[in-house]
């Protein structure tokens, strides 16, 4: 007999198996985000995800196990939001760019005009991290809010009784 689940438990079975591949596709070229990240980082994403893409089946079958792993993983994700954010930051901080544009500006621009050229790379600087810091921020709230929701559904009561009613019954 087929167990009875939500709209909102399939929703977010679903969403976890989905997300979570999308996340393990992204680690296939894994050099780029050694780069970024760092090996550290990139073993915990894709240990997370492989988690999370356990999990979403699992809660589609209405485990209480998976139900309450979900809510561990979104905990750990939270908690996980500053590392994250702190190597974007560093990423962001990188002087490469700005350092090769001062190149290209003193190689290829006339010395009359290289002053004026240098200024405006400057303020185009300062503006950049303006609105990366705004960027980063909304990533940081999107990843919250994203974390926070499912710990909220799957800890309300007729969510939980769906989940016990399986394990009592099943």
């Amino acid at each position: 007999m087929e167990k009875k689940k939500s709209k909102g438990v399939t929703f977010w079975g679903w969403l976890f198996i989905i997300s979570a591949i999308i996340s393990l596709f992204q680690q296939i070229g894994p050099k780029q985000q050694i780069q970024f990240y760092g090996i550290g980082i990139l073993v915990f994403t894709v240990a997370m995800s492989l988690a999370y893409l356990i999990c979403g089946i699992f809660i589609l079958k209405l485990n209480e196990t998976a139900r309450k792993t979900v809510i561990l993983l979104c905990v750990i994700s939270i908690i996980s939001i500053p590392v994250y954010t702190n190597q974007m930051i560093k990423v962001t901080k990188s002087e490469d760019y700005y350092t090769k544009a001062k190149q290209r500006i003193i190689e290829q621009t006339k010395p009359e005009y290289q002053q004026k050229a240098l200024e405006k790379l400057e303020m185009s600087k300062e503006a950049g991290k303006k609105a990366l810091s705004v960027v980063i921020l909304v990533i940081v709230v999107l990843w919250l809010i994203f974390d926070l929701i499912p710990i909220y559904f799957f800890t309300r009561a007729p969510v939980k009784e769906q989940f016990m009613q399986t394990a009592v019954g099943g």
